[in-house]
């Protein structure tokens, strides 16, 4: 038998016994005095109309009896004593008069008065025996509600899915789900670094303001993010030792988010505009869900992390990748270069013996007094003879592997040097060259006869594409970040149409009826050869812009 079942026997033996002193006493009391003038003699001390001495038996019957039958489970035990103790002292000169039958009854009566008393002391809530009933119907209830906390606790965890990788969210349901669980006005889901604070999450909609960060420096959060301990404040008035708790809060609850190493990272704060206590089993939910958000929260950082480190890793890779194809296109460039240069120069040199002696042959023509028709004529042949001799001459320059006498080279100086020449072009003539110089020392590693012709040909294209009068701007530019010098030529002229721009530097391409195609094709090698890059724009509002972009060289 356990101690809990011989505490119920013994409680009832008790009830028992005590239930029926009182009823065998009340009868007596009722039975033995005589009734005179419907008042009741030889009972009570003080005489008392029948109507109210009956009412007051009946009464105290009915009371014992639901004692005895334990029906009504709020009875207060104190309840009884008084009503006893009333009438014990409305018969006291009855009771004390040994000559009298209730005078033994009496006497027998003071050790169950005394055991009375003795309860009454040692009563939980006024609820010792009475209530014995009772406490059990609340501890089973109070088990009901626990088992059905429990499961709501376990509901709630399955419902939580964090699959979506959407933080805010995840958080919002663990938020709303700990102010519902344990019945509190506002909870809220911070992180904390470096003395701020940030709310990721509410259980309530909040303002821009109370959403910014905010310092922790005199607050309730920051005791908890520098103690890393959960802190319960049961009224925020009279307990300010702890911080400021924000205006309106009587009651604060608040844990610690830590992740797996011991770092704290935020907190799950619970504010009550009451005060209020927390019970051990609120404070084991809120440890739950707080275990669940720092979890998801370490988390995110490390797939932000991850995804990070993918995508510099992505970048790397296609930089790597894009180094590879340029790399292996210029390769290939080479060797098709080197193709055909070895086919280009067995080719010229064929031509070159039998159109030198065609040319002997026109320049002699050209000594002889000849008809105006055939002078014409013989002129005409003349001009495609250089043309000729020109064409297989750039051949063997495009074809001709790039080989570079390198030395430092100041670009202002270099442009300063072929200025005149420049202006003094044929096609110049009539044109306005401006020159800007760069503001910092521009230099770079370069062949400076190179170099100038990239300058002589970007130049004389952009005199042929303006009319007379225009302004062409050269001018150079630094880009000391990049260590990069730009020079650029830019002319006013018609623009060129959108789908000839990837033409212009392809060889044997020309958009003049006497271009050979061959001059912005060795202006790009030459600029690639130098590590440089070769750009065409142009739009209808600024007109052509060609920039050489060369690596700068620093002291």
């Amino acid at each position: 038998m356990t101690n809990e079942q011989r505490l119920k026997i013994g409680l009832f033996v008790i009830r028992l016994g005590i239930g029926i002193f009182f009823l065998a006493l009340t009868i007596q009391r009722l039975v033995v005095p005589e009734v005179t003038q419907r008042v009741f003699e030889k009972f009570y001390s003080f005489q008392l109309p029948i109507t109210t001495s009956y009412a007051l038996g009946i009464i105290q019957v009915m009371v014992i009896l639901v004692f005895l039958a334990g029906l009504y489970k709020t009875f207060s035990y104190s309840a009884l004593l008084g009503i006893q103790a009333v009438l014990v002292i409305s018969t006291y000169k009855e009771l004390l008069n040994p000559y009298k039958p209730s005078y033994l009854l009496f006497w027998a009566g003071i050790p169950v008065l005394g055991a009375l008393i003795t309860l009454f002391l040692l009563r939980n809530s006024d609820n010792f025996l009475a209530f014995q009933s009772s406490a059990n119907k609340n501890l089973s209830l109070s088990r009901n509600f626990e088992q059905w906390r429990q499961q709501k606790i376990l509901d709630v965890l399955f419902s939580l899915s964090y699959r979506t990788g959407e933080l805010s969210g995840y958080l919002k349901e663990i938020a709303c789900d700990v102010s519902k669980l344990i019945e509190i006005d506002v909870c809220v889901v911070t992180l904390c670094q470096q003395g701020f604070a940030k709310v990721l999450a509410s259980s309530i909609d909040l303002n821009e303001e109370d959403n910014s960060t905010h310092s922790l420096h005199g607050q309730l959060t920051g005791t908890v993010v520098n103690t890393g301990q959960n802190l319960i404040v049961e009224n925020t008035k009279y307990c300010t030792e702890y911080g400021q708790a924000p205006e309106g809060i009587n009651a604060y609850l608040g844990i610690p988010l830590c992740t797996y190493q011991g770092e704290v990272i935020g907190t799950i704060c619970s504010f009550h505009k009451k005060p209020r206590k927390f019970s051990a089993q609120e404070i084991d939910i809120v440890e739950l869900f707080a275990e669940r958000a720092a979890t998801a929260i370490d988390n995110y950082h490390l797939y932000q992390q991850q995804r990070q480190f993918n995508q510099t890793l992505e970048a790397e890779v296609a930089r790597r990748t894009e180094e590879l194809r340029v790399a292996q296109a210029k390769l290939v460039e080479q060797e098709r270069l080197a193709a055909i240069g070895e086919f280009a120069a067995s080719i010229i040199h064929e031509i070159r013996n039998p159109f030198s002696t065609i040319k002997l042959g026109l320049n002699y023509f050209n000594k002889l007094d000849l008809s105006p028709q055939a002078q014409k004529r013989l002129l005409l042949a003349l001009e495609e003879a250089k043309r000729l001799e020109r064409l297989l001459q750039e051949i063997l320059v495009y074809a001709k592997p790039q080989t570079l006498k390198l030395s430092r080279l100041n670009i202002n100086d270099c442009i300063h040097q072929i200025l005149e020449v420049l202006r003094n072009m044929p096609e110049a003539i009539d044109k306005n060259i401006e020159f800007n110089p760069g503001n910092t020392d521009p230099t770079i590693e370069g062949e400076e006869d190179k170099i100038k012709q990239v300058l002589i040909n970007i130049v004389q294209n952009a005199c042929e594409a303006v009319s007379s009068g225009d302004i062409v701007k050269l001018q150079v530019n630094t880009n000391l970040n990049l260590q990069e010098i730009y020079i650029q030529v830019i002319n006013g002229g018609k623009p060129i149409p959108p789908d000839i721009l990837p033409l212009l530097t392809q060889p044997f391409f020309s958009t003049k009826s006497s271009g050979t195609g061959l001059g912005l094709a060795i202006t790009k090698r030459i600029v690639e050869a130098h590590n440089g890059e070769f750009l065409i724009e142009s739009n209808g509002e600024s007109g052509t812009l060609v920039t050489v972009k060369l690596p700068m060289v620093t002291a």
